[in-house]
């Protein structure tokens, strides 16, 4: 299918969600497991990621009214479900908040000490100066934040191309050199698999553009195009986020990496750290915070918009008529200063990310997108005509993206 304008605005936003602070990490969980695993998965991630992701957005642009995901599930299982669903949904970001909020702490952390040469700097304070920024620009409306999100969106993608290009002459066999074995390469299968799930997930906005095309077309139509628009996002999330990764990988070495790890920062950190070129110095972390400063956005006010609705739901929970009643505005910003304060805490904590998106964000994404498609498409009269052979293979992955990290770690 040809795709218009429209589809291709959905693309860069599907794939803009995609592109954060996973892409920033997934080189060093790559590294640390050697060139062959990371070879193996690029093999097999497109095929996944597209028929995971389509199944979200079949579901609501199959459904014969135009709804969200939550919706689309309890018109068909009814409210329990769907309340299930709601807070899968909410717990597939929550974590992902998480990483993000130490993640920037950490960046700009590094920068302070090493390129600007400041001093040890109170990381209670550095977290809640951040935080406070960053929510600000989203207690400003989601017009300003819309705005910011795509001022920073278009610039970072292309910033992150041009470096995957540039560092091409600097790169090196270390990794490809590494020795391993056949245990070593199942074991790092089985750690990086889940980061690359985290990495090449945009199913947060899956049921938005289901939604979107829904109330715009027929059933047909909206499945047809929401289908290539999530084939298209996972081609180019291939090519770019794997050649991304691979080009980090052959520009450090295996301890350059094992030191990312221990310091608990992202790749463009610690590549930052070891250039001799003063321009990169200062460019390679403002990269950096830009990727997570613009997938921040977009996860907080999910998750925030996710427990509202968590908890309107159980306040109305014997009279959901009285939802219209309840004063939005004032859970939206209670919620809202209690999340941040919750990130703070954590942040300050500095929890190791890469445990974070393997052990805690990657096996609900597993379960929100590739196994409850499957199930639904299974139990679910009118979506069973969109089953196919390749969904068990879907869910087999998926389950291998909830134990993966578990698995590995003890193996």
């Amino acid at each position: 299918m040809k795709l218009d304008r429209k589809d291709w605005e959905w693309v860069l936003t599907c794939f803009g969600t995609a592109v954060g602070a996973g892409i920033l990490f997934l080189p060093i969980r790559a590294g640390l497991g050697g060139i062959w695993p990371t070879l193996i998965l690029t093999a097999i991630i497109f095929p996944v990621t597209y028929v995971a992701h389509r199944g979200i957005t079949r579901v609501v642009a199959s459904c014969s009214k135009a709804t969200d995901i939550v919706g689309a599930v309890e018109h068909d299982l009814g409210r329990n479900v769907g309340f299930a669903v709601s807070v899968l949904y909410f717990l597939s970001i929550i974590t992902i908040c998480v990483g993000y909020a130490t993640g920037i702490t950490n960046i700009v952390s590094s920068f302070l000490t090493n390129q600007m040469g400041v001093g040890e700097v109170s990381r209670p304070v550095l977290t809640f100066l951040l935080l406070v920024g960053l929510t600000s620009v989203i207690l400003a409306g989601e017009k300003i934040m819309v705005r910011v999100t795509s001022i920073i969106t278009f610039p970072l993608i292309i910033l992150l191309a041009v470096l995957s290009l540039y560092m091409i002459p600097y790169w090196n066999s270390a990794v490809v050199t590494a020795p391993t074995t056949g245990g070593e390469i199942m074991k790092n299968l089985l750690l990086l698999f889940p980061v690359l799930v985290f990495a090449m997930n945009f199913s947060p906005v899956c049921s938005t553009l289901g939604a979107s095309y829904r109330a715009q077309y027929p059933v047909e139509e909206a499945v047809r195009r929401t289908d290539g628009i999530i084939k298209w996002t996972s081609l180019i999330l291939l090519v770019f986020v794997m050649f991304f990764v691979l080009s980090m990988l052959l520009t450090t070495t295996p301890d350059m990496l094992a030191e990312a790890q221990a310091k608990n920062v992202d790749i463009l950190t610690v590549l930052s750290l070891a250039v001799h070129q003063p321009f990169l110095k200062y460019v390679i972390p403002l990269i950096a915070f830009l990727a997570i400063a613009s997938s921040y956005f977009g996860h907080f006010v999910g998750t925030r918009e996710g427990l509202v609705g968590i908890i309107t739901r159980l306040m109305t929970w014997s009279r959901p008529a009285d939802e219209e009643k309840l004063d939005k505005r004032r859970i939206n910003l209670v919620v809202t200063v209690l999340m941040m304060v919750g990130l703070w805490f954590l942040a300050v904590y500095n929890p190791p990310i890469l445990k974070i998106i393997g052990a805690l964000s990657a096996p609900v994404i597993a379960i929100y997108a590739y196994l409850m498609p499957v199930m639904l498409m299974k139990r679910v009269p009118r979506l069973m005509i969109y089953r196919s052979s390749f969904a068990s293979f879907v869910f087999v992955m998926g389950l291998v993206g909830i134990a993966g990290d578990f698995v590995g770690s003890y193996l």
